[in-house]
């Protein structure tokens, strides 16, 4: 690059206001992230680099609108990370982009109070599903974000021309990424129109015309015609130049003569300008143009992945021939009855990643009733559990639900509690655990939430166990919750099916087929057996295959092996 026009940098002005912020999540557009925090961030990035942990953490400080929903209550139980690392990958220039799950997890686990704001998001995967070259639009956005990101995270080889390249090289993907937004989604008539509304607004701007003009100066300096003399062997024996064409349309351009009197008026004042602190400076004024559109890209970027994610659960779901849907949403009216929550072909998302394909059920649940399944282990009811918190997180949060179709009602709260895990430091025995989890249930649970709790009282002996079960669904009863329960006390479930001594009781039970072997499908009633013996015998725990193992212990160590006793 040569030296440019003036040895002052372009006149600061203010910074473009972001009329149309690219918010593609909320119906009212607002910038969310934290703008001082990333403000400094962004600064710092563009003039040496840094991370991405620096980045991260500047954007886990958006403010989120209220949500009623505490991510401590079941995002460990619904292994929400894990799925999202698993069966959410975002696609972007037909590549899997960056992992990048905090954000996800976030906007999955702490969904919107409001369904006017599951309806904007709904409207945008609707269009996204139609056949308009939108969703390819958004991966071009995608990736060229991820372009621009890349580079601000790189860090600086400490050497001062490699530093001015890079510095270049972010200002030219951010132009991209503001032409790549500008046309991702034409005509659109959802959220998305405001990714065209952001971009004509840039591209408008002063700022980004200062850019345009400094990357075109840096870029196309001038064109130079030439000669070449090739030998027999291919080799250049000869080069001369015919002409050279200075590309004085650019306003940054400066011809050779004004070039020299430039630097030798500096020379005469005592100034030592370098032409590489000239330019940097040049930078770094276009840069604080366009800080603010920058700093919307960090929200942009976010919303986009959201999107891109719910597409990829639906592509990995049809791979496995399942559908998936938008449900059908209904806000809880004070003092009426809740309506039940309606699920055709319901299955668990975590089961796309594996290499059969999961078993789909019909389920329909009563509004504020409680439902106690049961039937043999390996049989699919921590599954079902899991399917149905994931179906009401994904509906209330605006993704599609792993379901033909769903009807819902939205919920003030979600607990979800699975059998604990003993742990070296644990201060309670399995009862303890066991009482200290109801315990937290209580203290979190609002009217109208969703409970599911896995194995209720699985931590003490059959008597004290439905003592603890019967009050804790006592209480429950007392807040209308939508409530599901697994149990293994079988005797204890059908004697509440007979007598009917709590109200709203439902009740499911695994499906067996005619060789009394789990289906995987959920039909009405209470399992008669828990298929301990059958499972035993699938494990290889049977009284011969055990003595096989002693025998072997045995003879490892020159130990007589004793006959089987005759059994009678």
């Amino acid at each position: 690059m040569s030296v440019l026009r003036s040895p002052v940098p372009l006149p600061r002005e203010q910074p473009p206001r972001v009329n149309a912020p690219p918010d593609l999540l909320y119906p009212e557009a607002r910038l969310w992230v934290d703008e001082g925090e990333l403000r400094q961030v962004l600064t710092f990035a563009f003039a040496s680099g840094c991370g991405s942990d620096a980045i991260e953490r500047a954007i886990d400080k958006t403010r989120e609108p209220p949500s009623a929903f505490a991510p401590e209550s079941f995002a460990k139980d619904l292994f929400v990370e894990e799925l999202v690392a698993r069966c959410l990958p975002r696609k972007a220039g037909g590549r899997l982009a960056k992992p990048r799950r905090r954000s996800l997890v976030t906007l999955l686990t702490r969904p919107p109070r409001d369904i006017d704001t599951v309806r904007f998001r709904h409207a945008v995967l609707r269009e996204l599903t139609e056949e308009n070259g939108y969703r390819a639009g958004l991966e071009r956005l995608l990736a060229a974000l991820g372009e621009f990101f890349d580079l601000l995270e790189g860090v600086s080889r400490n050497k001062e021309a490699a530093n001015l390249y890079r510095r270049i090289e972010i200002l030219r993907a951010a132009r991209a990424a503001c032409e790549a937004l500008s046309t991702a989604a034409p005509a659109s008539q959802s959220g998305l129109a405001r990714l065209g509304e952001f971009g004509a607004e840039v591209m408008g701007s002063d700022g980004f015309r200062h850019l345009s003009e400094l990357l075109d100066h840096e870029s196309h300096l001038a064109t130079v015609d030439v000669r070449l003399r090739l030998a027999q062997d291919g080799r250049i024996r000869g080069f001369s130049i015919l002409a050279a064409r200075e590309n004085v349309a650019n306003r940054h351009h400066a011809g050779p003569v004004r070039r020299f009197f430039t630097r030798l008026r500096l020379l005469l004042f005592g100034y030592r300008v370098h032409e590489r602190e000239l330019i940097g400076r040049l930078l770094t004024t276009v840069f604080d143009e366009l800080e603010p559109v920058m700093i919307a890209f960090f929200q942009l970027r976010r919303d986009v992945e959201f999107y891109l994610a719910a597409l990829s659960l639906r592509d990995l779901a049809r791979d496995k021939g399942l559908p998936v849907c938008l449900p059908e949403l209904e806000e809880a009216t004070p003092g009426a009855a809740l309506s039940p929550s309606r699920f055709d072909k319901l299955y668990n998302p975590h089961l796309l990643a594996e290499e059969r394909a999961p078993v789909p059920s019909d389920v329909t649940i009563g509004g504020s009733a409680t439902l106690i399944v049961t039937g043999p282990n390996s049989g699919g009811k921590t599954r079902l559990l899991q399917a149905v918190g994931l179906a009401q997180l994904f509906a209330q949060a605006g993704f599609f639900v792993p379901a033909a179709r769903a009807s819902l009602v939205l919920r003030d709260g979600l607990f979800v509690s699975v059998i604990e895990e003993a742990t070296a430091d644990a201060r309670e025995g399995r009862l303890g655990t066991e009482l200290l989890r109801i315990r937290r249930l209580f203290e979190r649970l609002s009217w109208g939430s969703l409970v599911i709790v896995d194995e209720l009282c699985s931590g003490t002996n059959p008597s004290e166990a439905e003592e603890i079960f019967d009050l804790v669904l006592s209480q429950l009863s007392a807040i209308e919750p939508q409530t599901i329960v697994t149990t293994h006390f079988l005797h204890f479930a059908g004697r509440l099916a007979e007598e009917r001594t709590l109200p709203r009781l439902e009740f499911l039970q695994v499906e067996l087929d005619a060789s009394q072997t789990p289906t995987f499908g959920f039909i009405a009633g209470v399992a008669t057996t828990s298929l301990a013996r059958r499972t035993a015998e699938r494990l290889g725990v049977t009284r011969e295959a055990l003595r096989s193992l002693v025998d072997d212990a045995k003879r490892v160590r020159g130990l007589k092996v004793s006959e089987a006793p005759k059994r009678s």
